[in-house]
C-alpha cells in the first residue's frame, strides 16, 4: 500500500469504527472530469506564468499539487488569495500582460474578493480564462460579456474539488500530469468506500475522533516533506469546514519538520495536554550524501565529530529527526499518529488527496455533523460586503 498509518496510544477498544452506520458514496467520489477536455485547453495555452485568483477550495488543491511536482511545473504559478494592493501590484510589475493568463476561479461566481483581483488584471490588459459555474454569477457574467473562455466548476464544494476540473485543470496549464493523478484517486476512492466498512481513512478518522473524546482537542500537523507541505492549508480546511460544526471537532495546525520543533515541541511536551501530532511522511527523498571537508572532520557536535555524519543521507538525517520527536512520544506514551507516503509519484498524490478528503468526510459522520455544508461562513462573508459601502 502507498499510504501507510500508524497510530500509537490511541485506545483501539474504543474506537467507533464498527459504530459508523453505512452511508452512501459522496457525491464528489462518482463525479468524473473531463480529463481530455482539460489537455486540450492546456495545449491551446502558450504562457509563461499564470496567476490564479481564488480562496479556500478553489485554490487550496491546485497548491497541494504545485508543490508535490515543483520540479516539472513549466509555468511559473502565482496563487492570488487578497485583493491586497501591495501584492497585486508587485504581481503586475514581474508578469507582463504578453506572456501572464489570469485564471479566476469561483464556483458561486459572487466571491468579491476574487472579482476585485480579476478588475485589477482586466484593468492592465491582462487575458484571463475563468472556471465558474454556469449560472447568474458575477464571474459568468464577465465571462459572457468579456467573451473570456472558460471552463464549468462543477457543482461540489470547493474543498472536495481537488480531483475536478477547478484544481486539475490550472494543474494541467502548469504541465503536470493530471492524468495520473485522477488515475490514482479514483483506486482511492474505491478502496476507502462506506462499502468498506474497515478501510485506513475510517481508521485515521476515528483514532482522532477517539482522542477528542478523551481531550485531545488539537491536531499538531508536522510535514517531513517540503513536497507534502502543499496539503497542509488544504488539510486545515478540509478538517475545520467539514468537521469543526455545532460545538464538535478539533483545531488542526502545523509546520515543516524538523523547523516545528524549535517552537511548537515545547507546547506538545510542556503546555497543556491535549494535542495530537498526525505526523505526515514520506520515504522517497533525493538521496545526497552528507559531505565533510577533511579540514571540518574533527569539529565536535554534541560530543561526535563531525566526521560522523558522512555515514548518512540528508534523508536519513530528516527521518532521524522525526523519529526522536516519536521516540519521545511513545516513551511517555503520548498519542501519535504517523502518516507516510511512499513516494511523490502522479498517483500517489492523487491516491493523498482522496485520502484526506474522505478522513474529513468519515470524521464528519462519526460526529453526527453534515461534512457538506458551512452554516456558519456566510455571515462574515455577507458582514465583510455590506462594509465596503458604508460612508
Amino acid at each position: 500500500m502507498t499510504i501507510k498509518l500508524e497510530i500509537d496510544h490511541v485506545n483501539e477498544k474504543n474506537r467507533s469504527i464498527q459504530q459508523l452506520p453505512k452511508e452512501k458514496k459522496p457525491e464528489f467520489t462518482e463525479y468524473k472530469p473531463d480529463i481530455d477536455k482539460i489537455e486540450r485547453k492546456a495545449e491551446e495555452q502558450d504562457y509563461e506564468n499564470i496567476i490564479v485568483i481564488g480562496n479556500g477550495g478553489s485554490v487550496t488543491s491546485l497548491r497541494a499539487y504545485l508543490y508535490a511536482f515543483i520540479d516539472e511545473v513549466d509555468t511559473d504559478v502565482r496563487i492570488v488569495t487578497t485583493m491586497d494592493p501591495d501584492y497585486l501590484g508587485r504581481l503586475s510589475r514581474e508578469l507582463t500582460p504578453e506572456n501572464t493568463l489570469v485564471m479566476p476561479i469561483s464556483k458561486s461566481g459572487d466571491t468579491v474578493g476574487v472579482i476585485e483581483s480579476l478588475m485589477y488584471f482586466l484593468e492592465r490588459d491582462y487575458p484571463a480564462f475563468a472556471v465558474t459555474s454556469d449560472n447568474e454569477g458575477a464571474l459568468k457574467q464577465i465571462v459572457d460579456r468579456k467573451d473570456l473562455d472558460w471552463i464549468q466548476h462543477p457543482e461540489i464544494g470547493g474543498r472536495f474539488s481537488g480531483l475536478t476540473e477547478t484544481a486539475l485543470l490550472p494543474a494541467a496549464f502548469a504541465g503536470i500530469d493530471v492524468r495520473e493523478i485522477r488515475e490514482g484517486a479514483k483506486e482511492m476512492y474505491e478502496k476507502l468506500s462506506p462499502q468498506n466498512q474497515y478501510n485506513p481513512a475510517l481508521n485515521l478518522a476515528s483514532a482522532l475522533y477517539d482522542a477528542e473524546q478523551k481531550g485531545f482537542n488539537e491536531v499538531l500537523t508536522p510535514f517531513y516533506s517540503t513536497r507534502l507541505f502543499g496539503f497542509y492549508p488544504l488539510f486545515v480546511q478540509l478538517m475545520h469546514e467539514t468537521v469543526c460544526k455545532e460545538g464538535k471537532g478539533q483545531t488542526v495546525y502545523g509546520d515543516l519538520g524538523p523547523e516545528y520543533q524549535h517552537h511548537t515541541n515545547q507546547r506538545l511536551f510542556g503546555g497543556k495536554q491535549n494535542v495530537i501530532p498526525l505526523f505526515f511522511r514520506c520515504e522517497a527523498h533525493e538521496r545526497h550524501r552528507v559531505n565533510i571537508p577533511e579540514d571540518l572532520s574533527d569539529v565536535k557536535i554534541r560530543g561526535e565529530d563531525l566526521s560522523h555524519l558522512e555515514t548518512l543521507t540528508y534523508s536519513e538525517s530528516l527521518k532521524s529527526e522525526y523519529q526522536g520527536v516519536k521516540n519521545a512520544l511513545d516513551e511517555e506514551e503520548k498519542p501519535n499518529i504517523t502518516l507516510n507516503i511512499g513516494d511523490v509519484s502522479h498517483k500517489n498524490i492523487g491516491k493523498l488527496m482522496a485520502f484526506i478528503q474522505y478522513t474529513a468526510v468519515y470524521s464528519a459522520w462519526l460526529r453526527d455533523v453534515n461534512p457538506f455544508n458551512q452554516p456558519d461562513v456566510e455571515k462574515s462573508k455577507q458582514l465583510g460586503f455590506e462594509e465596503r459601502f458604508k460612508k
